[in-house]
């Protein structure tokens, strides 16, 4: 792919994100700027063509903060002076479960020098799992032990740990009488391990996510903002769908008013921009222009 095709898709991301910011100008401003972050996960196709012609447009788009899921193939002192040059600053990371079970000292590390403020696990299927298939009690109860074990040390250093939710959790335990929710909120310490509510994937399994915020009340403090196209198919604990399935946010499923105002009462302190749909920038400035209400 040449440079030039790159450096216009770059530029075209910041001119639909700017444009799409200045056209719903005058919409309720639910999100101060401060407590928004955007996935960087969202734009890894455009990052991993071109790294900081991406992630400069994120920032020409009005974003400063970003959640990492990597380093983009860089060290930790290179990705962070990657973000250095964009203007950009990453205030947490998603980590691999073996990375917390065997590498807290090198999650520590980088967490200190690319200045991350939070760290924790998205994702519990095995590496090839099928994507029409969930998870079981091994994999809550690994990820259980390991947060237990690691939490200490992290928590020492100075960061907050968090876990997750990516809807498969809402299946029935075959060990116990409740869902696989049930056994891993009872397995992790709410003193040390905050929860990140992807509000997709709740809505994906079926449960509502302003009540789920209400039940669970301060033990998430952070949410992964995304929304569901309107006739999308809940009631699945797989953790996988449709691209098509992803909307921006106003435009699906979800009423964020009534989300957000729930958010603000359980004292949500990061809401997270994400995008998994073919057209990422498009949905990601939809849904920042009416978080920021501008």
């Amino acid at each position: 792919m040449g440079r030039t095709w790159i450096c216009g898709a770059a530029i075209g991301l910041s001119l639909a994100m700017g444009t799409a910011i200045a056209a719903l100008g005058g919409a309720n401003p639910p999100v101060p700027d401060a407590n928004i972050a955007v996935q960087l996960f969202s734009l890894h196709k455009d990052l991993s063509r071109d790294a900081p012609a991406t992630l400069k447009a994120l920032r020409d788009s009005g974003v400063t903060q970003v959640e990492a899921y990597g380093l983009l193939g860089r060290d930790a002192a290179g990705f962070k002076a990657l973000l250095d040059q964009a203007g950009l600053v990453a205030v947490g990371s998603h980590v691999s479960l073996s990375d917390l079970r065997d590498n807290v000292p090198g999650i520590i590390a980088t967490a200190k020098t690319v200045g991350y403020r939070y760290v924790g696990v998205a994702w519990l299927k095995a590496q090839g799992a099928p994507f029409d298939k969930g998870i079981g009690p091994a994999e809550v109860d690994a990820a259980i032990a390991a947060y237990k074990a690691a939490c200490p040390a992290l928590k020492a250093a100075g960061l907050r740990v968090m876990y997750h939710v990516h809807g498969y959790e809402f299946a029935a335990d075959p060990g116990g009488k409740g869902t696989l929710m049930d056994r891993l909120l009872a397995g992790l310490d709410p003193a040390c391990v905050e929860l990140q509510m992807d509000v997709f994937w709740v809505l994906k399994a079926g449960i509502d996510p302003v009540a789920l915020l209400k039940q669970l009340g301060g033990r998430v403090k952070l949410l992964h903002v995304k929304d569901m196209r309107p006739g999308g198919s809940t009631g699945e604990f797989t953790g996988s769908a449709p691209a098509s399935d992803f909307a921006p946010i106003g435009a699906g499923s979800v009423d964020w008013t009534s989300l957000v105002a729930a958010a603000r009462a359980a004292g949500v302190d990061w809401y997270v921009l994400e995008d998994e749909s073919p057209t990422p920038a498009a949905h990601l400035a939809r849904s920042l222009a009416w978080l920021r209400g501008r």
